[in-house]
């Protein structure tokens, strides 16, 4: 059984205030910081669904785009850093495009479709007639695979192609 002291020590005073406010009944200002909470999580939560997390350029310089079809054109894509890349997916399934090089996410100015709960993904899925893209801030070198059947990744996989950002 749980006794206090004739004098409660700082922890015990924590608990108590806190057991107390349980039982109070709840307020207009108790009930607005637990809705202002509740709206936070959410907005925080729809941004990492939907891959608004990074930073974006307001427009970037160029489009460039890689057609997906049985194989993927251009394997060698040169671009300048703030261009953006799209990869489209022009098959009526869906593939999934894996980024192969380390520390590519570091270089990131836009992005859509590749953050999943506030994270960086370098393997995405591409839904028919969709498109994921990617915006690079510094001059390198991305490879990427392309998987035409997104539940094979050893059997289906396209040469590796490369984006040279001059």
């Amino acid at each position: 059984m749980f006794r206090l002291q004739d004098k409660p020590n700082n922890r015990e005073k924590e608990i108590l205030v806190f057991m107390d406010s349980l039982h109070k009944p709840i307020t207009r200002r108790r009930t607005g910081l637990a809705l202002g909470t509740l709206w936070y999580a959410l907005c925080a939560a729809i941004t990492g669904f939907s891959g608004c997390g990074t930073a974006a350029v307001s427009n970037p310089t160029t489009v460039h785009d890689v057609n997906i079809s049985q194989d993927v054109t251009p394997r060698l894509l040169t671009v300048q850093p703030g261009d953006e890349i799209r990869w489209h997916n022009l098959l009526p399934s869906p593939v999934k495009v894996g980024i192969l090089d380390n520390k590519w996410q570091d270089n990131i100015l836009c992005q859509k479709g590749f953050m999943w709960f506030g994270q960086m993904n370098d393997l995405v899925t591409i839904a028919p007639n969709e498109y994921v893209s990617l915006c690079f801030s510094k001059p390198g070198t991305v490879r990427y695979n392309v998987w035409l059947d997104p539940n094979n990744l050893t059997g289906s996989m396209t040469p590796t192609s490369t984006i040279r950002i001059d």
